[in-house]
């Protein structure tokens, strides 16, 4: 049920209304904002404040949105679209960009001021936010959440993170978030560590606990199926991330963003890549490979050649959300591993949590913007029970369907090769990037199948219970830790790669860390450490 503006909405005071009314008068850039201070404090007789539609005679909003590869190349012929303009009365101008060219048309949008309404699910990155928020680019929208958008703010009470990680260091929400429902614990915890529990039952082994009994799995794998990888991805990070609780390290979970977590001796913001406990996964990993344990060109490969190992059964082990969902009947053999610990008698921890917010970058309104109301209510929609069942199954009866009260997709839907396939000319939110709201109610991607859902009751006791949204900074602390943070970056990304394949000795650590201190990592932490202290 779509909750009604005025349920969840006090009575603004006339200060109030004049502070928001000032705020977005001084901004400045391609529009005029205000003109757009304006609009909402006069809403004008053609818009319903409450109740649908939103408009009594239609209005078109333009924006500019990424169109990922597995959408389809009209999204007005979406049934979840056209039944949303039949119910809200807005039609959508969308300026669909292709996936791969969208960050150039967005910045050349928003450099020449001819730019749209909004952004919407173009990834715009939390430097770009708090730039052109303080320019006044991009609008502020603590005023129109709060008279405007009660779907948005009974989800913002329900999760408090998102309120958090959504505001900037001045005060102002400039965007709107992805939402993962901490309670779907697929969404909750993504990234699993699978094994085969046929090869166990093979070899008489029960399922691995500690390092060395993994490693052991992994030596008998190697040693009777030929041609099979012991342990292998499509990249390293989803195997890092499976041993990030072993060896103690991202203790505030994966979306704090810029590899930080807290140092558990002085309760500061660290980076968690120049840490003890990271060179020591580094080792183990690097014995890994030494001995033909680790898929040997883990930094080399692709999506494809994964898929196909475990499809063809030649992968003995791995870390992803459900390999069921990847490697079809071949999958169905794998058990997730309860957090791997260094040795027995050891608590098991596991530090692959995600955040309630997802995203925040995927959706911004521009002071172009002759709809902000409009636009926000429409916004508001998808965050509702009702939009959120259009957003991610389509229209009942057309795509999906009731079953002894679970929502569940049509035959023809499932039958389709596969459900991104099926679900094309229903729905949009496939390829990601989303403002929206996932629980296991209406999403029906891989991290919420069964599987996956099994998996992660296996490593949910052994979770942290709080996890860090990503930080925002403001636009002078973004220019400086963008700067500092891709040479960090781009330097990691490099020696982790030599030090697991052996071209580095791990007996350069000290260098090695005194190199990130000499990139500018004081710096770096300095701004995360006020970040964090903002929080507080």
């Amino acid at each position: 049920m779509t909750i009604s503006p005025f349920t969840r909405r006090t009575v603004l005071t006339s200060s109030a209304v004049l502070a928001s009314t000032a705020a977005l008068a001084a901004c400045g850039g391609g529009g005029d904002s205000a003109d757009i201070a304006e609009k909402i404090e006069d809403p004008g007789d053609n818009i319903n404040p409450e109740g649908m539609p939103i408009v009594d005679e239609p209005v078109t909003i333009s924006l500019m949105t990424r169109r990922a590869n597995t959408s389809a190349e009209d999204w007005n012929q979406v049934s979840s679209v056209k039944e949303t303009q039949a119910i809200t009365n807005v039609e959508i101008d969308w300026g669909l960009v292709g996936e791969e060219a969208v960050a150039e048309r967005r910045n050349l949008l928003l450099t020449s001021g001819d730019y749209p309404e909004a952004f919407y699910r173009t990834g715009v990155p939390g430097g770009d936010i708090a730039k052109y928020g303080e320019q006044g680019v991009f609008v502020a929208l603590n005023e129109l959440i709060d008279q405007y958008m009660p779907n948005l703010t009974a989800r913002m009470e329900e999760y408090p993170a998102l309120r958090t990680g959504l505001t900037f260091p001045d005060g102002n929400i400039y965007s709107l978030p992805g939402i993962y429902d901490p309670t779907t614990l697929g969404l909750r915890y993504q990234t699993k560590l699978w094994v085969r529990q046929d090869w166990l039952d093979e070899a008489g082994m029960s399922a691995p606990e500690t390092l060395e009994e993994f490693r052991a799995y992994l030596e008998e794998v190697k040693a009777s199926h030929d041609g099979a990888t012991p342990l292998g991805g499509q990249s390293i990070g989803g195997i890092f991330s499976s041993l990030y609780g072993t060896f103690g390290i991202a203790n505030q979970g994966t979306d704090a963003g810029a590899a930080v977590d807290l140092d558990p001796e002085t309760g500061a913001v660290r980076y968690y890549p120049s840490s003890e406990g990271y060179r020591e996964m580094l080792e183990f990993l690097h014995g890994l490979y030494a001995d033909g344990l680790l898929q040997q060109d883990i930094f080399a490969t692709d999506f494809a050649a994964f898929t196909a190992a475990g499809t063809e059964g030649l992968l003995g082990s791995c870390a992803i959300q459900a390999p069921a969902g990847f490697f079809g009947q071949e999958g169905e053999n794998y058990v997730a591993l309860k957090p791997l610990v260094r040795s027995a008698g050891d608590e098991p921890a596991w530090h692959a949590v995600r955040s309630e917010l997802s995203s925040i970058g995927n959706f911004v309104m521009t002071d172009n913007c002759e709809h902000p109301i409009e636009l926000a209510r429409w916004m508001d929609f998808w965050y509702s029970e009702e939009g959120a069942r259009l957003f991610f199954l389509g229209v009942e009866g057309e795509s999906y369907h009731e079953v002894d009260g679970e929502l569940e997709l049509l035959p023809e839907i499932l039958e389709a090769g596969s459900v991104d396939e099926g679900l094309k000319e229903h729905v949009i939110y496939l390829g990601g990037w989303y403002p929206g709201w996932a629980t296991d109610a209406w999403f029906r991607g891989v991290e919420t199948s069964e599987q996956s859902t099994e998996g992660a009751e296996v490593v949910e006791p052994y979770a942290l219970s709080e996890v860090w949204p990503a930080f925002t900074f403001s636009s002078e602390e973004s220019q400086q830790i963008t700067t500092i943070g891709n040479d960090i970056t781009k330097y990691a990304d490099e020696a982790l790669a030599a030090f697991v394949t052996g071209e580095r000795s791990l007996e350069e650590w000290d260098d090695h860390v005194a190199t990130f201190e000499q990139i500018g990592l004081p710096d770096y932490l300095a701004a995360h450490q006020t970040a964090f202290e903002r929080r507080q």
